[in-house]
């Protein structure tokens, strides 16, 4: 977040870089499938895993113009409207009704959002209403994300759906702005944000859920991922001078707790069939 910051501020914006940052992720992936010598699957398995690469990529447009335009504890927030999302969509994919606590986390969540976003500060006005659409665009998309990873290409191997993320992504991207590769591409402002988003935003993350994952319970991993609410405020504030108030301090800290909320039945449940 503070980096698209850094980034709009010296006027290289989110559609120069994306598509970069995609095809640098996809390089280095297939690079490392291949040293691997990785397995590669069917045409149709590959395409079907590329799909989740196209829901990042979405995620990843709606966020940055989102983060662009908006302060970044409200883009942030709206991020994490995936909570709640993932829950409706749950619900009307599979037909049933979400359980006590996850009702109980979506309403801390929705009030820990007000608080976040401004609203009781009346800064409702100030927010800019394609950031706010944004910003709820990359909380469906990330849900839809969620929603579909633990069911497309469970069965290959780490390494190949790691590379299949970034092709969507590069697909998408590049399908939203195909421009950039007549200007962005020779531009040596843009690669370095290309590069550094491409190893933060992309690789990192992707490399570490993959190790993590299998050591952890489901709604433990949820709950570390959501870490990044809070680091990210903070980092923005740090780095770019993007100062929260106290107010969206609490309410972000809310969001959070939500999603612990939320995720603490699994946690329970690993551990008692660890005993």
């Amino acid at each position: 977040m503070p980096a698209v910051k850094s980034a709009t501020a010296v006027g290289v914006y989110p559609a120069d870089f994306l598509p970069l940052q995609y095809f640098v992720a996809l390089v280095a992936c297939l690079g490392f499938a291949l040293v691997r010598r990785v397995k590669f699957a069917s045409p149709r398995e590959c395409a079907k895993m590329a799909v989740l690469g196209v829901l990042t990529g979405c995620t990843s447009i709606c966020y940055y113009n989102s983060v662009s335009l908006l302060p970044s504890a409200a883009a942030l927030t709206l991020l994490f409207q995936y909570v709640w999302v993932s829950v409706l969509i749950e619900c009307v994919v599979e037909r049933h009704l979400p359980s006590p606590s996850t009702v109980v986390a979506v309403i801390i969540v929705l009030v820990g959002t007000v608080f976040a976003a401004g609203l009781l500060e009346g800064s409702l006005e100030t927010l800019d209403p394609l950031g706010v659409a944004m910003g709820a665009g990359s909380a469906v998309f990330y849900a839809l994300y969620l929603y579909l990873s633990g069911r497309i290409g469970v069965g290959q191997p780490a390494a190949l759906r790691a590379a299949m993320l970034p092709a969507g992504g590069l697909l998408v991207t590049s399908v939203a702005n195909p421009a950039c590769y007549a200007t962005a591409l020779f531009d040596p402002n843009v690669w370095p944000y290309a590069v550094g988003m491409s190893v933060l935003g992309v690789i990192l993350p992707t490399t570490l859920i993959n190790y993590a994952s299998p050591k952890l319970s489901t709604g433990m991993v949820s709950v570390m991922a959501s870490s990044e609410l809070p680091v990210g405020i903070f980092a923005a504030w740090a780095l770019v001078g993007d100062a929260p108030t106290p107010l969206t301090l609490f309410g972000a800290f809310l969001v959070l707790a939500g999603i612990v909320v939320k995720q603490l039945p699994a946690i329970a449940a690993d551990r008692k069939n660890r005993v």
